[in-house]
């Protein structure tokens, strides 16, 4: 088929490109052979996302051309742009990094238009009734579509209700094609309810219809952290470096012949092998496949999704925290027996204090020693959030805070070094010092157990993975 030429963006107000624009969208299973979607944190509250469209430009695109005919660009549809949130702050381009133009929203509003006009027109088998009667919409249902295809975002499925309790001027037989729920006309309400609450974006390729190429979209995202608020008592697991990332993805419903996806996340930061990936999963029956590269990394592969269903990416990230963590063990452990040792000596370091026996330098030494501990403590905190990525900080925030404890128990014990002057007093301070620090120390060997005996159990299972296959193939 000839593709249309078009020489100027004003001949996008037509019925024909309209159409023609709605068949090549409805055909993307021909021609787009793959999408992969890319996620790659750039701080703890931005996500990057590149998704790249694998595609043959189909021979039905139309073209856009220079009045001289010179330079001709193919207008390709590529995916849904959610007007809720409708931002154009993306970048578009080719494999080797060219920028590529694309449709203004004015324009897409009238390819949308059109098409929607199209489409009716088909069903009911004639023109599109003017109805004068109602005064908001003079040329009937070309005036609804053409305040549901502008930049505003309205609910789809009201937007559709609405328009079925008008007469419209149609017959009976007309109005049960286009607003029964059976048959074709279950292609006029998706149509609607998808195309009020969204834009096509349109990619102007220079290629020439049959030529193989890749589009890339970049942009940056808002992450939310949002608490689970039926389940508030999953947020004692952030206190531990662990936070659940869902992020609500839009897979094409049926349409490339793979769709692919990863998400890289910093070194100092894990995904567990037992997160839920995307959910809800395609059809058992349909191709589905979920991996990692490494830890940092997790890759999804599928096809076959359907079209009414909305589909998030569940994972469940892990702060690393080895270096920093085994070091602050160590100080808690120096601590915990400082203590103990205050406590024994407690008759010892109240006689120091108030006689006049030079063994006031066990006093000066146990402070000093309280002292380097807590500034050593303090070093180590300080430099483990030095040159460390922003999504890494964030997940020891809680870690981080408990951890901070121990030099105000340090600092603590020396106060009570200095102020105290009888020895039942300060064993009692040394008592509730020792179990606060016991606290503390259990707070950060919890976290540190589960890591070690989940990754046991996942080389464990990786190892029986392993030998079924080698003696599968023997």
């Amino acid at each position: 088929m000839t593709p249309l030429l078009l020489t100027s963006r004003d001949e996008f107000d037509q019925p024909s490109v309209g159409m023609r624009l709605g068949r090549l969208w409805l055909s993307r299973s021909d021609w787009m052979h793959r999408r992969v979607d890319t996620f790659e944190f750039v701080d703890a509250r931005t996500v990057r996302s590149t998704i790249a469209f694998h595609i043959t430009v189909p021979d039905e695109a139309p073209v856009l051309k220079n009045m001289s005919g010179t330079q001709r660009q193919s207008m390709v549809p590529l995916m849904l742009l959610d007007k809720a949130s409708l931002s154009y702050r993306f970048r578009m381009c080719d494999d080797e990094g060219h920028s590529l133009p694309r449709l203004r929203s004015r324009e897409c509003s009238m390819l949308e238009r059109h098409f929607l006009i199209a489409a009716t027109e088909a069903l009911i088998g004639d023109k599109i009734p003017r109805t004068p009667w109602l005064a908001d919409h003079p040329d009937g249902l070309a005036s609804a579509f053409r305040e549901i295809t502008t930049s505003e975002y309205r609910d789809g499925e009201r937007v559709y209700e609405e328009m079925r309790s008008q007469p419209w001027g149609l017959s009976l037989e007309q109005a049960n094609r286009l607003f029964s729920e059976r048959g074709s006309a279950d292609f006029f309400r998706l149509s609607v309810k998808v195309l009020s609450g969204c834009h096509i974006l349109c990619a102007l390729i220079p290629k020439k219809p049959g030529t193989e190429c890749m589009v890339k979209i970049t942009t940056d995202l808002a992450n939310n952290w949002d608490a689970d608020r039926k389940r508030p008592w999953r947020g004692v697991f952030r206190l531990f470096g662990w936070e659940t990332w869902k992020f609500m993805t839009t897979p094409p419903a049926g349409d490339p012949r793979s769709y692919h996806c990863e998400v890289w996340v910093p070194g100092g930061v894990e995904i567990h092998p037992r997160s839920r990936g995307l959910t809800p999963r395609p059809p058992e029956l349909l191709k589905y496949h979920e991996g990692y590269l490494g830890r940092h990394c997790f890759h999804a592969a599928a096809h076959g999704f359907t079209s009414d269903t909305d589909y998030r990416l569940d994972l469940k990230l892990r702060s690393r925290a080895v270096g920093w963590m085994l070091a602050t063990l160590v100080t808690a452990v120096t601590v915990l027996v400082l203590l103990v040792v205050g406590y024994m000596k407690s008759g010892d370091l109240v006689i120091a204090k108030t006689g006049a026996s030079s063994a006031i330098n066990l006093v000066v030494l146990l402070t000093s020693i309280f002292l380097a501990v807590g500034a050593a403590s303090i070093t180590v905190l300080a430099r483990s959030s030095s040159g460390a990525h922003a999504l890494e900080d964030r997940m020891l925030v809680g870690l981080r805070g408990v951890s901070w404890c121990i030099p105000v128990i340090c600092f603590a014990a020396v106060l009570t070094l200095f102020c105290i002057n009888t020895s039942g007093n300060m064993e009692c301070a040394f008592t509730v010092l020792f179990w606060a620090e016991c606290l503390i120390l259990a707070l950060l060997l919890i976290p540190a157990a589960i890591r070690i005996v989940s990754t046991l159990a996942q080389w464990v299972r990786e190892c029986r993975a392993e030998f079924k296959k080698a003696r599968g193939l023997l």
